[in-house]
């Protein structure tokens, strides 16, 4: 507990002891990660990590430490891959048949940040929706990553409601001033690497793991799950700040 009160406390000392005077900005960032399951979540999927990717954009009000922005991502937790006759009559044809479990999740995100400086920490609250939905694709059997998709169709889905913290660093790699003459304008901006972790609450939700999708005599039934869908996340990726 000592530690993790320290470095809330460098984070905090960090956002708010740096530059007196702050200038807006606008900021994108792009992040590959992985999500690893917490609680019942963890207990009734039987899988520790979903892997995925996500993306954010942020304003940062002036002479403050305040962003507002928007988070968006997508994780998956599983795929189930098949050969099947593509009808009774026609054995002989077959296609590939893919099951996917996938998590595409995003809401309002709150940060404090410091203005602009080589190391930068940052602390994050987040609101939004967790969307649980099992896919089935049917592609044309090919070689060399030539399959197409043919058919696709979402089998189950549900929302739930998510809410967390966060925090990490974000550490500069390069800065441009930009350019303002008569011939090319364009606005001063720099490039971090984004380091980051994050604890999300999920609400309950319905949704479905590898071996829920049941095939027997012809007929399809689901194997149903319920749990509430919490998940530690790690994150590492690209910011950009104009």
């Amino acid at each position: 507990m000592k530690l993790k009160k320290i470095f809330l406390s460098l984070i905090v000392l960090g956002i708010f002891g740096t530059a007196e005077v702050y200038s807006q900005e606008v900021m994108f960032g792009f992040d590959f990660g992985a999500g690893f399951t917490q609680g019942d979540f963890k207990r009734q999927i039987d899988k520790t990590a979903g892997v995925g990717l996500s993306g954010m954009a942020g304003y940062r009000f002036g002479n403050t430490p305040f962003m507002l922005g928007l988070d968006i991502g997508y994780l998956n937790f599983g795929k189930e891959t098949r050969e099947e006759p593509l009808s009774s009559t026609i054995p002989d044809l077959r296609v590939e048949v893919e099951n996917s479990y996938n998590l595409v999740h995003g809401g309002l995100l709150f940060r404090l940040i410091p203005a602009e400086m080589p190391v930068r920490p940052f602390l994050d609250g987040l609101i939004g929706l967790n969307y649980f939905y099992t896919e089935t694709v049917l592609r044309q059997r090919g070689s060399f990553g030539s399959d197409s998709d043919v058919l696709r169709d979402t089998n189950f889905k549900d929302t739930a409601f998510r809410y967390g913290f966060g925090g990490g660093l974000q550490i500069k790699v390069y800065h441009d001033e930009g350019k303002k003459n008569e011939d090319e304008q364009t606005p001063p901006y720099t490039i971090y690497i984004n380091l980051m972790g994050r604890y999300m609450y999920g609400k309950e939700a319905e949704y479905l793991k590898e071996g829920s999708i049941i095939r027997e005599n012809g007929t399809v039934t689901y194997d149903v799950i319920k749990s509430t869908t919490d998940i530690l996340y790690f994150k590492l990726g690209v910011a950009v700040v104009f």
